[in-house]
């Protein structure tokens, strides 16, 4: 007969036999009900791991298409694997769109799908029958509501985007659903349209607007056309997508912003039950595998990034080389709203530059610049300056701007540190104020030069920066990211 632990501790020979038990891991019988728990979250945990197993073949396995194996390459791979476990977590654990709170699906140490260096990523969880308000507080909004004014003191971010989305792009892991319509943008709103008074905002969210209601809202549901089939159906909001987009990082400062629910204010969230968690166990796995081999695909087919794949001639991202401005194409129907984009592939010696010439007929009310690696990260933007804003990087004469990618400092403004990489990819992103005419988007264009000869394509005149200044470059950025981020 099996003896009580209770009655067994009262003597030193007791005492020890009862860490026998312990140590040896003999346990007491247990109800069937939890026996079955314990074998659904076994199973849960079983699944899990053989997905890891999968995904970490996403970054070996030549059948999903990863880049080549360098070392700084799988260095980066493996830490970008573990990046997506932990935003998978998060985003399972936290995604109750009755109890919706904020979280980041990027930040510093989760980079995905060729983020933006400039923008702070959040999702909340909503359900498209609910109605949900937004409320947040801004410092100075005053160049949101006049695009030209410069404000240098703390103020709101350049911009901010909300957007009502269906999916997050990658979870089939099949390019498929680039074409399926199963991420789409159903509604959007931002900054420069928002209505508020002394930097209050809200925003209401719901399948439809309320009678009388006037204030800024965003519906949750709606008929959407899917161009590839030509059909309509009703598509409905799965997350609402925020995007805080900053260019002068000395002076921006993050919003203050929550989510409710109308219908669950004060309400009781439950426990998560064994059924919940295995459920959680087993889509984290596969998510994290499915993402990997998703964004594998879309680097190596929709983008081309080591050679033509379709036969056309010519590769989507020109090596060497700059898009014209133009809608996104790999991100589904949920990319950042009105925003424009331009990309190429760099792929430079030690010795070498890229240099990027735009010239805007049209100031954009909005200008980013960013490097990605081979699995569609930015490199550290907080230590090194692999990103400039348009803030950071003002235009010169005649409405011109110069980028030169590098990996060494060039010792001029417009430099965009590699840290190191020598093959990836630039983007650019543009947002205007109003809708530019043809005529007033950027002209791009990409040079090779040696790194020595690189001021002999600049104007005369282009502003030179020295070792101090560039240091004092990065500490601003050092402190702005931490702020944006705000660790504690």
């Amino acid at each position: 007969m099996i003896r009580q632990p209770g009655a067994c501790v009262r003597s030193a020979a007791a005492r020890a036999c009862f860490a026998l038990f312990l140590c040896c891991g003999v346990a007491f019988p247990a109800a069937a009900s939890t026996q079955d728990d314990a074998d659904k979250l076994r199973a849960a945990w079983g699944s899990f791991m053989h997905s890891m197993a999968e995904a970490e073949q996403a970054l070996l396995a030549p059948e999903n298409h990863p880049p080549e194996p360098t070392s700084r390459v799988l260095a980066d791979g493996y830490r970008y694997m573990l990046a997506h476990i932990n935003r998978e977590i998060e985003m399972n654990l936290r995604n109750d769109p009755r109890f919706p709170e904020f979280f980041r699906s990027m930040d510093m140490l989760r980079k995905w799908t060729g983020e933006n260096p400039d923008t702070m990523y959040l999702k909340a969880p909503i359900d498209a029958s609910g109605y949900y308000r937004v409320v947040f507080e801004a410092q100075d909004t005053a160049e949101w509501r006049r695009p030209a004014l410069r404000v240098e003191a703390e103020k709101a971010p350049r911009l901010v985007t909300f957007q009502t989305i269906t999916s997050v792009p990658g979870n089939s892991g099949e390019l498929a659903e680039m074409a399926d319509c199963s991420n789409q943008t159903l509604d959007a709103i931002n900054s420069l349209a928002l209505q508020g008074e002394n930097g209050r905002y809200e925003i209401l969210v719901g399948p439809e607007r309320p009678a009388g209601h006037q204030g800024n809202f965003l519906l949750s549901k709606r008929e959407m056309p899917c161009p590839a089939s030509g059909e309509k159906r009703v598509a409905q909001a799965r997350y609402l997508s925020v995007r805080e987009i900053f260019s002068d990082w000395e002076y921006e400062v993050p919003l203050d912003m929550e989510i409710t629910r109308l219908d669950s204010v004060g309400a009781n969230r439950p426990p998560l039950g064994v059924d919940d968690m295995a459920e959680i166990i087993e889509r984290t796995g596969r998510n994290v595998r499915n993402q990997i081999r998703f964004w594998n695909l879309v680097m190596a087919f929709p983008m081309e990034m080591a050679d033509d794949r379709n036969g056309d001639g010519r590769r989507a991202l020109p090596l060497n080389g700059i898009n014209q401005p133009a809608p996104p194409f790999t991100a589904g129907g949920v990319a950042g709203a009105q925003q424009l984009y331009a990309a190429g592939i760099f792929d430079l010696e030690d010795d070498e530059a890229l240099l990027i010439k735009m010239t805007a007929p049209l100031e954009p009310y909005y200008v980013g610049f960013q490097l990605n690696n081979l699995w569609m990260e930015g490199p550290d933007q907080q230590n090194y300056v692999s990103s400039l804003s348009g803030a950071q990087n003002p235009p010169s004469a005649e409405h011109t701007r110069y980028y030169i990618i590098a990996a060494r400092d060039p010792g001029v403004r417009g430099w965009v540190d590699t840290t190191g990489i020598e093959w990836g990819f630039h983007s650019m992103r543009f947002v205007f104020a109003r809708d530019p005419s043809a005529d007033e988007l950027p002209v791009l264009e990409a040079t090779r030069v040696k790194l020595s000869e690189v001021r002999q394509h600049l104007p005369q005149d282009y502003p030179q920066v020295t070792p101090q200044q560039r240091m004092a470059e990065v500490a601003l950025r050092q402190s702005h990211i931490k702020r944006r981020w705000r660790g504690h």
